[in-house]
């Protein structure tokens, strides 16, 4: 199961790579009839424009708690541009606990644009539609206003990996549990 979950990713990502092209992704690459792939999962596709598609390769970061089991700190992941395959970013994305998710290029692709960030809030959460207990939910973020003008929604879907084991000895060290995603931005 989970390596038809690696061959559904990467499938996912070389359609995506050789899609029609959009308006406007960070490498210039068309990604404008580029369908997001949520049959049959209850997110609502974004409206506004596609500006770009990310794979996202990093790691889901958990803490052992009092009952036995693992709660969420944050996540870190290196983010591709999908829309023409090309290494873009690096390590722009971190999701502190009790903070929102933020996605920030300013020191990276888009170096020198003060508006290259986006802070903000989860709006939609469904389990993986494939292998639930492995692969971490898909999501739905939506930028809180004021904070950036990277994006105006921001979807993780076909996710592989991520998710904790179901039980911990408490006062043991945190783990990181990688996981890929691809992360689709709207303006």
């Amino acid at each position: 199961m989970r390596i038809l979950s690696i061959g559904f990713i990467l499938s996912s990502v070389f359609a995506l790579t050789t899609a029609s092209p959009s308006l406007r992704a960070l490498t210039g690459c068309n990604v404008a009839n580029v369908k997001i792939p949520l049959s049959g999962v209850n997110l609502t596709t974004p409206s506004g424009t596609r500006e770009f598609i990310a794979l996202g390769v990093g790691t889901q970061n958990y803490r052992c708690n009092a009952a036995g089991t693992f709660s969420f700190i944050r996540a870190v992941a290196k983010l591709y541009d999908a829309s023409c395959f090309v290494d873009l970013f690096t390590d722009n994305i971190v999701g502190l606990e009790g903070v929102s998710p933020v996605f920030d290029f300013r020191a990276d692709s888009e170096k020198g644009n003060p508006n290259a960030f986006v802070v903000l809030s989860k709006t939609g959460d469904v389990p993986a539609p494939v292998d639930p207990t492995f692969n971490i939910d898909w999501l739905s973020l939506t930028a809180i206003l004021g904070e950036g003008s990277l994006a105006t929604t921001i979807d993780r879907i076909t996710t592989l990996g991520g998710q904790p084991p179901k039980l911990c000895t408490p006062g043991s060290a945190p783990i990181a549990v990688p996981y890929a995603a691809t992360y689709w931005f709207y303006k």
